[in-house]
């Protein structure tokens, strides 16, 4: 248990809400371009639900953040009466978790009661691989930001491109524009901004914090036997944490057809590029200072073949595409990618299993190739009357009516063969939490990929669920479902008349 500094929050004044569901309950808001999943189960005794929140966040590119966020937790609240159970934060990701912020909803948060907040193993303070990863990406984040800076002073066209790519990975820590013009003391303390609404309620004295790790038995959620928990991920191999792309042979996805030592060379080349090129030339160069020369250097002038050399190529205008002075900026690029994948991979990953149906319903966060693959070995031996099961991923798979798509429809973040091909269920549906709209502001123009959504269209009969759809699907639109499964999804599934949510009940 880490140490809290944080008050209690007020005692919760129980608020009644709508009319608690007979089945489990599963709602996906439809904010924008982020994760918020309410999942309410009946309780033993008919007294209520237990009630677990699994993400809650917007990108930083959202118009009217803020007022967006705070409907959904006003909404929740309601939903809940004022009391979530457990809160699952699947990773520190600012669209999964910009809701804890002070900016956003942390006030609204701060009057529900909550039970439990569940982190990954890789969140726990005492785990030496945890503390690792955590350094390593405050690190980067700065490192990244500071490079922003510098691209942007650098003021080539190629450099403000990577910039603004740069500045949009940063987004997912909730770095925006406004934090990239701070000078540096003041951009360090902004870039643990995510680090901040993600640690919210480990720091809160009433909630009690657990750390999962995958293939242990799960927290017993109380009063509640008809839903098991089983944890997937993330792996506790660093191998994998940092395996995002997957191979061209090993076709893992739907397919187009020490980093940390890197971090710190890119913000110290990008320091002394802002101290000056005087500074920079005579700093880090790859071969020795008796082999370099500047143009304005006079033995480099005394030769007139060099200096003939310089004006028919450096010097011409004409010859500027083969000039590779910003080249090493690509780096700042390489590097930011890394720090979003990786930070995927260390996503809580968590199956629900409904005991008496089987049904399964799968929660993979923003899980990318690595994460995944480490769930192949993993199994459990479960409890079944007299009898004991055992329990692997593939059954689970086979076995899942629910799957919550990962990364917002991502190439990367749904594997083929060792995933999706596995989801064999006739009932299978799926919901894709993305706005379009928000993506393409981002130039995320594959954001869904468009093979994973045709293969999840095929896969579920067409019960996929995109949170921007204006409608949901009709009985017409499931042609390939038999008449009976078209009228069942379509009276499971409630789309809220304010547009904030679609929730399906399984009975």
């Amino acid at each position: 248990m880490p140490v809290t500094t944080r008050k209690p929050a007020a005692a919760a004044k129980r608020v009644a809400g709508p009319a608690a569901p007979t089945g489990v309950a599963l709602r996906m808001y439809r904010h924008g371009l982020g994760d918020c999943f309410l999942l309410r189960l009946p309780r033993d005794d008919g007294a209520g639900t237990f009630n677990i929140l699994i993400d809650c966040g917007l990108i930083t590119v959202a118009d009217n953040a803020k007022e967006k966020m705070r409907r959904v937790v006003a909404d929740i609240a309601l939903a809940c009466e004022r009391r979530i159970d457990v809160v699952v934060m699947t990773h520190e990701h600012w669209d999964h978790a910009s809701a804890f912020s002070p900016q956003q909803a942390q006030e609204l948060f701060d009057h529900i009661e909550i039970g439990e907040v569940w982190y990954a193993w890789s969140e726990d303070p005492e785990n030496e691989l945890g503390v690792k990863l955590r350094e390593e990406r405050a690190a980067k984040q700065l490192a990244l930001a500071q490079a922003v800076q510098g691209l942007q002073a650098m003021g080539t066209p190629l450099a403000l491109r990577r910039a603004e790519g740069v500045s949009r990975l940063l987004g997912f820590f909730g770095l925006d524009a406004a934090d990239m013009a701070l000078p540096a003391a003041a951009l360090k303390e902004k870039a643990g901004k995510s680090r901040e609404a993600f640690d919210y309620l480990k720091n809160r004295r009433d909630v009690k914090t657990r750390y999962l790790v995958p293939g242990k038995e799960a927290p017993r959620m109380k009063g509640v036997s008809g839903v098991r928990v089983y944890v997937l991920g993330p792996p506790q191999d660093e191998g994998f944490i940092k395996k995002s792309a997957p191979t061209k042979a090993g076709q893992e996805v739907y397919e187009f057809a020490s980093e940390l030592a890197v971090a710190e060379s890119l913000s110290c080349a990008f320091l002394r590029f802002e101290a000056g090129h005087d500074a920079y030339y005579g700093l880090d160069r790859p071969f020795d200072a008796s082999f370099s020369r500047r143009p304005d250097d006079p033995q480099a002038r005394a030769s007139n073949k060099l200096h003939e050399l310089w004006s028919a190529t450096w010097f011409d205008p004409a010859q500027d595409w083969r000039r590779i002075d910003d080249d090493w900026t690509a780096a700042a690029e390489s590097l930011a990618l890394n720090l979003d994948n990786h930070t995927n991979n260390t996503c809580l990953v968590l199956a629900f299993e409904i005991v008496g149906s089987g049904r399964v319903l799968l929660f993979p966060g923003d899980a990318q190739v690595g994460n995944w693959l480490s769930w192949q070995k993993l199994k459990w031996r479960v409890k079944d009357g007299e009898r004991i099961n055992e329990v692997t991923v593939p059954d689970l798979l086979q076995r899942t009516v629910f799957y919550k798509v990962g990364h917002h429809g991502s190439h990367n973040a749904t594997l083929r063969a060792l995933g999706l091909e596995q989801m064999n269920s006739e009932e299978l549906m799926a919901f894709v939490p993305v706005d379009r709209a928000q993506a393409r502001k981002n130039r995320w123009n594959k954001m869904p990929f468009a093979p994973l959504v045709k293969r999840l269209r095929e896969k579920t009969g067409g019960r996929l669920i995109m949170s921007d759809d204006d409608v949901p699907p009709t009985e017409a639109d499931l042609g390939s479902l038999p008449a009976a499964d078209r009228r069942s999804f379509v009276r499971m599934l409630k789309s809220d008349p304010k547009d904030l949510f679609y929730e399906v009940v399984f009975d």
